[in-house]
């Protein structure tokens, strides 16, 4: 699960930096918005699994 979140985070990321350059934001902000994007998308995906996670006792 954790493999599958990050590979779609930083696809997600790449997605948003390109898009931040077409529409004209410096390299810098569409770093800023790759790095946003992934560590968000990760986070909100790998805890939700957190929560569905079975407590086996």
């Amino acid at each position: 699960m954790a493999a599958i979140t990050l590979i779609a985070g930083s696809i997600l990321g790449w997605v948003a930096a390109a898009a931040a350059l077409v529409g004209g934001a410096l390299a810098s902000t569409a770093i800023l918005v790759f790095l946003i994007t992934c560590f968000g998308f990760s986070a909100i995906t790998l805890f939700a699994a957190a929560l569905r996670e079975v407590n086996p006792s």
